[in-house]
């Protein structure tokens, strides 16, 4: 979750950036830098994940910075909001799953967990459990019976999981 809160301060401070303001910032660049800044952060099912570089973020004002903060914390209730009305039980499934990926202590490596990961990007990702595009239900490359065992053992949620809503 902590890289979410950085990639919406990247976004909000480069909007900022963009807008014309009374003073101009200078943008300093150490020599070589350039080349060795890591654009790809992280690629996963179709997906991929790239971060900006902010050259100039050290000489914004503290009132800058505040406002960049201010508009991350906002985007952070308006994504709970979008959660919410893309399926009314999106919230509760997040924090279910999420629980359960802070708590397990089982094998990490193991090919179901490493599919759950999966899984839980996606799902932060497309703000739920539909597809980004498509709306359709994200697919689970994990068994139904590793799902069960995993909300059991790190005490998820107390739900029947058969039961249809």
């Amino acid at each position: 979750m902590r890289k979410i809160g950085f990639y919406a301060a990247v976004f909000a401070s480069t909007l900022m950036m963009s807008c014309d303001t009374a003073e101009k910032i200078e943008v300093a660049t150490v020599p070589g830098d350039e080349a060795n800044f890591e654009y790809s952060a992280e690629q996963f099912a179709d997906l991929k994940i790239i971060r900006y570089r902010i050259p100039q973020w050290d000489q914004l004002s503290l009132q800058q910075k505040k406002l960049v903060y201010y508009l991350s914390e906002a985007g952070y209730a308006g994504r709970d909001i979008m959660w919410d009305q893309n399926y009314r039980y999106n919230l509760e499934i997040r924090k279910a799953l999420e629980t359960a990926f802070t708590n397990f202590s089982g094998d990490k490596t193991s090919e179901d967990f490493k599919a759950f990961e999966v899984y839980l990007k996606r799902v932060w990702f497309s703000n739920g459990i539909h597809h980004h595009y498509s709306n359709d239900k994200l697919p689970a490359d994990f068994s139904q019976d590793f799902l069960k065992g995993l909300l059991k053992e790190t005490g998820a949620v107390e739900i029947n999981l058969t039961e249809k809503h």
